[in-house]
């Protein structure tokens, strides 16, 4: 909607804003479940590059053993593979892990990745292994595939439980449930035929560790932010440095929202983030509270409230309703954001992993960046955790599945985290 009063190349920017947004509109109309289609030729063909990309910035380090963990699974029986999600690259290396196994795989990825490139990007994961999902929503399609993808035992699925890339790759976030539910769903209706059939679940961990000196390309980086928010150093360590461009830019969020911080009183930094963040995603609630239930956390209810807004976006045609929906998806793209922003993770005696992982997560949100690059070269090592008979439970499941569920998403972040920490201590 033209703001009155405004000048007319203002006047000319929100009427392209407005194009731009109904031309969007259109398109995301249609938001259909996305199955993968697997084409053995383009899967060879992107392993093929992906394994010259990933020898160029990533050296991977596996052992047969874990290999051999991946290809333990009885043929026939189930398999879901769950790794930690703290980095982009994260997908690829995956997708090399099952190259190095010789095994096929399908990978539930989230539905907006389909659309970029005005649709060939979908049109390419499909067929190198990948499916759709809504994410915070019910997205029944996508379960059901994946349940027949369990069932039919012929390709591992791949599900990422932290559900976000969150750049904290120290610390495994608490576990969505639903590829838990998913395989015990898989179980309940294979057995109704193969009373012994059952599925695993694998623990699956990634740990990044640079593999070149990074003092000097972090100091770089930093004093660019800087120099950009007009920031002075005053001799202050790294640390220091990162926490000020970090208050700075929360600071800009602050006023973009019209949220009060001076009147009150915060124990550290942490929780002022936690506080604005809070009140960024329950001033977009507020206006939608007639047709949307929140949800327990904060990262679930921005899904669940992102999906919502999706959904109405694709149903309206209105332009000023249109200019709404996209400015509160904006918000809730924002909270998500600030949902990893851990200024304890950086501590006094931290590794340079974490302060590139502070780095990039500042860079993201200072210069609008999608997809933020790596920083330098590094070494990754993929540990394969000891599978996880989803069978053995069932019996427990069928009484209370909220508990099993829970229990069972627990049990996997410590395995995952244990794995982490041990590769923490082999690398260094």
């Amino acid at each position: 909607m033209l703001v009155p009063g405004t000048s007319n190349k203002t006047k000319y920017c929100q009427s392209y804003i407005l194009i731009f947004s109904l031309a969007k509109n259109t398109i995301m109309e249609s938001r259909p479940f996305l199955p993968a289609k697997h084409s053995p030729l383009l899967i060879k063909m992107a392993q093929t590059v992906l394994q010259v990309y990933l020898q160029q910035w990533n050296r991977v380090h596996i052992s047969l053993e874990d290999l051999e963990t991946l290809r333990s699974i009885p043929q026939g029986h189930g398999a879901l593979l769950t790794p930690n999600h703290s980095d982009e690259v994260d997908p690829l290396l995956i997708f090399d892990l099952f190259r190095r196994s010789n095994q096929a795989f399908s990978l539930m990825c989230n539905r907006e990745a389909f659309d970029e490139y005005f649709g060939f990007s979908g049109w390419l994961l499909q067929r190198i292994g990948y499916f759709s999902v809504e994410r915070g929503s019910s997205d029944a399609p996508a379960k059901r595939y994946s349940v027949e993808t369990i069932k039919n035992a012929a390709d591992t699925l791949v599900i990422f439980p932290e559900g976000e890339i969150f750049y904290l790759n120290d610390q495994v976030q608490t576990l969505h449930t639903g590829a838990i539910e998913i395989g015990m769903q898989a179980i309940i209706e294979n057995r109704k035929t193969k009373p012994d059939w059952t599925a695993y679940i694998i623990p699956t961990a990634i740990k990044y560790r640079y593999s070149q000196p990074m003092e000097s390309i972090l100091q770089k980086r930093v004093a660019k932010m800087e120099k950009h928010l007009a920031q002075t150093t005053n001799g202050q360590a790294l640390r220091a440095r990162l926490s000020k461009i970090q208050a700075e830019l929360l600071e800009q969020e602050e006023q973009a929202h019209h949220i009060d911080t001076q009147t009150k009183r915060f124990a550290d930094l942490n929780e002022r983030i936690t506080f604005v963040r809070q009140a960024m995603l329950s001033d977009v609630e507020k206006k939608y509270k007639d047709s949307y239930r929140a949800q327990a956390s904060t990262i679930d209810q921005t899904f669940e409230l992102s999906a919502h807004l999706r959904k109405e976006l694709a149903e309206t045609k209105t332009a000023e309703h249109i200019a709404e929906y996209t400015d509160d998806l904006a918000t809730l793209k924002e909270v998500e954001e600030l949902v990893s922003w851990r200024p304890q993770y950086v501590d006094e005696n931290t590794s340079i992993e974490r302060m590139a992982e502070m780095v990039t997560k500042l860079e993201r949100e200072l210069y609008r960046i999608k997809r933020p690059h790596q920083l330098g070269k590094r070494n990754v090592f993929i540990k394969v955790g000891k599978p996880i008979d989803l069978g053995e439970l069932l019996l427990e499941y069928q009484n209370d599945p909220h508990l099993v569920r829970h229990n069972t998403a627990e049990l996997l972040r410590d395995e995952i985290q244990a794995l982490i920490d041990k590769m923490s201590v082999e690398s260094t």
